[in-house]
């Protein structure tokens, strides 16, 4: 009995303590709670993402500034001297931090900062987040904030390894040290250049013939096909037995939808594509692709670098048909209208890649850089020679004697005797044999009755 009331006494105490130690982190916290920023409901309340004239992204070791026009229409990324940045996107993000909820709050000390990477670039060297800035027009500060670590939902995992979480501290400058913990990693907020330009490129369609110079003469070539429903190209200059491996070299998609990786300052273009192969591509379109094309080695990789400029020949008026009904004739004027305007279009848009040096796959260009060696096959002869035995040690290789076909002297030889005895033939019986009578010269007539 006296266990068990020394038990009850043990566990009441326990029980007291643990419900004291509740009270003071509630009141812990409460208090943390009184010291921060209210809660509310969106992580950037009242932000007019039409203001924003500059969107700056920075890290400890790089930066990004997307500059954005006024009519909201067009943007470029500084980093990459003034080249068109990717509108849809950064529209995109400044949709998504406008409507950013927040999950919870946190109350995290400056001390701490470091630890959950919540200090900005600039402030020391350890724990730097990511810095989002938003300004207006003359720089004029609209929002900021500070990305820092991943965290999971409570009890679970990460949905994605990837993302290494899937909810993120953030912390807005004018909060103080409340942290604020969103349902959204904002993975794609990088401060890489390269993620912000615009990746429309050309798109090469109906090609009509494909000429490479390469830097050495030898591996230059030239192909092409009369009709632009014509699957097959031929090879210019072929010699004797010689052809296109089309298996080797598909033409017809050589250059169609192609992408890049990132974008060089006009200023490199010297650099990057000395010593580069030059092609010209034509289309039955009437549009003309100068192209260089050159690998760079350094440091034990290879990169590949394009440079490109765009001209074409659009008629502007569509030749007359004779004897065209009005109907038909109105019909045709506008589709001939449309089409002009489709490829007007397109050669303003294509034109603008002139004088930036491209960074693409491998995959995008290596048809370019084949030697003609490479895309040509040649026909087997049409009968081979066998191929000589090999020699063996004492055994003479002269070639054997050719027997004579002179023909022969042929003798004259007695006749061959039979000697079987002659059968006897009886004669066939004589039939006498009577002349026809001659036509009379002078028939009979019948009388008449």
């Amino acid at each position: 009995m006296k266990k068990i009331l020394l038990l009850l006494i043990v566990l009441g105490a326990l029980i007291g303590t643990a419900v004291v130690y509740q009270k003071q982190q509630s009141a812990s916290l409460n208090t943390a709670a009184s010291r921060g920023t209210k809660q509310r409901d969106l992580l950037l309340p009242g932000l007019d993402i039409t203001a924003v004239r500059k969107f700056v992204i920075k890290d400890e070791k790089s930066s990004v500034t997307v500059a954005i026009s006024d009519d909201l229409k067009s943007a470029t990324v500084a980093e990459r001297g003034g080249y068109p940045a990717s509108i849809d996107k950064l529209s995109a993000a400044l949709a998504d931090l406008r409507e950013q909820k927040i999950a919870s709050k946190q109350e995290i000390r400056k001390g701490a900062w470091v630890k959950r990477k919540l200090k900005a670039p600039g402030d020391g060297k350890e724990g730097i987040g990511t810095q989002l800035e938003l300004l207006g027009s003359s720089d004029k500060p609209l929002a900021a904030m500070v990305l820092g670590e991943n965290v999971e939902i409570a009890g679970g995992k990460t949905s994605t390894p990837m993302m290494g979480g899937n909810q993120r501290l953030v912390r807005v400058p004018d909060d103080g040290e409340t942290v604020w913990v969103v349902s959204n990693t904002f993975f794609d907020l990088e401060p890489k250049p390269e993620n912000w330009v615009d990746k429309a490129f050309i798109d090469v369609q109906k090609i009509k013939d494909i000429t490479v110079t390469a830097p050495k003469a030898e591996d230059s070539w030239k192909v092409s096909r009369a009709d632009v429903n014509a699957a097959e190209f031929t090879l210019a200059d072929a010699k004797g037995g010689e052809s296109l491996d089309a298996t080797k070299l598909p033409a017809g998609s050589i250059l169609s939808s192609p992408s890049f990786n990132d974008v060089n300052n006009k200023d490199k273009a010297t650099e990057l594509l000395k010593g580069a192969s030059k092609v010209k591509i034509n289309t039955f379109d009437g549009f003309a692709y100068d192209v260089q094309v050159a690998k760079v080695s350094k440091d034990g990789s290879d990169k590949y670098f394009v440079g490109v400029t765009v001209s074409a020949n659009i008629p502007k008026v569509r030749a007359p048909v004779k004897d065209e009904k009005e109907e038909n004739k109105k019909k045709k004027d506008e589709e001939f209208a449309t089409a002009k305007k489709a490829k007007e279009d397109k050669l303003a848009k294509e034109q603008k890649f002139a004088g930036w040096v491209y960074e693409v796959s491998e995959y995008t260009v290596n048809n370019l850089l084949k030697k003609r060696s490479e895309i040509v096959k040649a026909s087997a002869p049409a009968s081979a020679a066998p191929s000589a035995a090999p020699a063996t040690p004492g055994v003479s290789t002269a070639p054997a004697p050719v027997p004579s076909f002179t023909k022969p002297e042929i003798k004259p030889q007695a006749p061959i005797s039979v000697t079987t005895p002659p059968v006897a033939v009886p004669p066939l019986p004589k039939t006498e044999v009577k002349p026809a009578p001659a036509p009379d010269a002078n028939p009979a007539v019948p009388e008449k009755k």
